[in-house]
């Protein structure tokens, strides 16, 4: 990207930013007002008039008093104000809706200011006239919306060259699909992350025109997988090309071999000035090594879970408490984020619904690990040193790896769940609580200390 499109865009991203600061403040500054009217007894009635959270009226605003509070408005593109309107007013709607209780999940607050520093620089374009005007002709570009009347004698000159991005992607396809009238382009959002300037297409498709999955070759059955943190993942049997003999799946660990660098590259920072050019370098190398190391997990994690939801009829996973087990320990928390379990789930949500693989989810409370894949004897207690397992029941004497164990117990328990039908939401069943055991498990042995 050239010099002259990088800053154009980061003036973007700073109305969007400023149109966005601005949504909160106004709206802050007349709750605030409002409550002290309240307080001093002034009636309903005679209170100074609300401000309107929705987009289109506070759009009406914005255009009312841009001259005062943003006379440099002509510099930029309206999409860009526009932007910044559009994400306040969602942003106020969802803290709304989370304290009236309309919206599931953790509770949302309050809306913050965005920080030019902390914030991620990015800005949002719609245009649904004009389908085929997003995409060049090379079909590796993608348009930038310019100003129309700007002072800027630069963006003057060459407004045909910066009128247009250059994408590493080729779009071939998504120009095919609009241009056969099969898609739709509803937003282009584009944002810097990880160092590196990325565009997103919202795009809507028609019905017929899903893309058919390519038929895999299916390894049949239902499929047992238990995340962790020493392994990836271990699954309830082998894959050739995926596992290794005993169906653990190595975890690459990408941030912990990169954390010398990020040690470096943090004591060189704390060292520069602020405001420095040497101090924006860094923090840009800072950035691209942030950026890569999460586009290789992405790209583990893309093997792994296209593998399971297209070669298998059953996925099944345990639902895992992540926050509760980030909190415990500092390490146990950073390996945890480094693994990414989170979004290993995420992926398979929806990769199985392509697929048409049946993912089932057992309840976190679901005693995977304590029980034994063989008699289903049930532990009281399992350290988390204990990696091997092994069965308390002399006539069992099951020894068997702790986490190919659990992965066994999994997918006996989704097989029991889908011949129940115990299914609580969709094809994602959960379980029942298991049934404490009286007796107690042998003592950790001296010197033996808990691992992650």
């Amino acid at each position: 990207m050239a010099p002259s499109e990088e800053r154009l865009l980061m003036s973007y991203c700073g109305a969007r930013r400023f149109a966005y600061n601005w949504v909160l403040a106004t709206v802050k500054t007349n709750l605030e007002t409002r409550r002290a009217e309240r307080e001093a007894g002034v009636p309903e009635d005679e209170l100074t008039p609300a401000v309107s959270w929705k987009a289109k009226r506070l759009s009406t605003l914005w255009n009312s008093v841009k001259d005062e509070v943003a006379p440099w408005w002509r510099e930029v593109s309206m999409h860009a104000f526009r932007s910044g309107i559009v994400d306040a007013a969602q942003a106020l709607e969802n803290w709304s809706k989370s304290r009236s209780g309309e919206r599931t999940g953790r509770r949302v607050g309050f809306p913050r200011f965005k920080k030019r520093d902390k914030s991620v620089p990015s800005v949002s374009f719609v245009e649904i006239n004009h389908q085929l005007s997003w995409l060049h002709e090379n079909r590796h570009a993608i348009r930038l919306m310019l100003p129309q009347s700007t002072p800027d004698p630069d963006v003057k000159r060459r407004r045909a060259e910066l009128a247009w991005l250059h994408t590493t992607t080729s779009m071939r396809r998504l120009y095919r699909l609009v241009e056969q009238g099969r898609a739709t382009i509803q937003k282009v959002t584009i944002a810097k992350r990880g160092g590196r300037w990325q565009a997103s297409v919202l795009v809507r498709y028609q019905l017929d025109a899903q893309p058919a999955v390519k038929p895999r070759k299916r390894h049949g059955g239902t499929i047992g997988v238990d995340g962790g943190v020493k392994h990836l993942a271990t699954l309830s049997r082998p894959v050739p090309g995926l596992t290794d003999e005993h169906g653990h799946v190595a975890n690459p660990k990408v941030l912990h071999g990169q954390l010398h660098r990020l040690r470096r590259l943090d004591r060189a920072i704390a060292r520069c000035e602020k405001g420095s050019k040497n101090r924006r370098k860094l923090l840009d190398r800072r950035a691209r090594l942030h950026g890569r190391i999460t586009k290789t997990r992405a790209l583990r994690l893309h093997h792994l879970t296209n593998t399971l939801a297209g070669g298998f009829a059953i996925v099944a996973i345990e639902d895992l408490n992540l926050a509760g087990m980030s909190n415990r320990k500092r390490r146990l928390g950073r390996a945890l984020a480094d693994a990414s379990l989170r979004e290993l789930r995420r992926q398979l949500d929806y990769k199985t619904t392509d697929h048409g693989t049946t993912l089932v989810v057992a309840d976190r409370f679901y005693p995977s690990s304590k029980t034994c894949s063989a008699c289903g004897l049930v532990k009281a207690k399992l350290a988390l040193w204990e990696r091997t397992y092994v069965c308390d029941d002399s006539r069992c004497g099951l020894v068997l790896d702790r986490d190919v164990n659990a992965a066994r117990n999994i997918a006996r328990e989704a097989t029991r769940l889908l011949e129940h039908q115990e299914s609580v939401a969709g094809l994602r069943p959960e379980t029942r609580n298991a049934e404490p055991r009286p007796h107690k498990t042998m003592p950790a042995p001296a010197g033996m200390a808990a691992v992650a």
